[in-house]
């Protein structure tokens, strides 16, 4: 898994690609949103545009780097998952937990 930040009006977005299934470069990404939560940018897009696959850890990461970023007060919304992987949101109950959107720049818009 590779992720690129980037900035759009102010929200940074993550841009990840490759698969999600455990390791410690899939927990790089709780190390990046809780350095952007202690610097003082609190809204972020999770774009998941170019992953194929999310293992049940890879979730695991994603419900730890939310709850850790959400420490500092930041917030987290999702876009771009696939069918595959937002069936797997939908049978765990993430959809709950997360905010999902089909484009990034409705993601972007949903913090204005």
């Amino acid at each position: 898994m590779r992720i690129k930040q980037r900035e759009v009006d102010g929200v940074v977005i993550l841009d990840v690609s490759g698969d999600m299934h455990g390791g410690a470069e899939n927990l790089e990404l709780v190390g990046m949103l809780d350095r952007l939560g202690e610097g003082g940018k609190l809204d972020a897009v999770l774009n998941l545009q170019k992953v194929k696959f999310i293992s049940s850890t890879g979730l695991g990461i994603m419900v730890r780097a939310r709850a850790h970023y959400a420490s500092h007060g930041g917030r987290l919304v999702v876009c771009g998952a696939n069918a595959r992987v937002l069936s797997l949101v939908y049978v765990t109950k993430l959809n709950l937990l997360f905010d999902m959107h089909e484009k990034c720049r409705d993601a972007v818009a949903a913090f204005a």
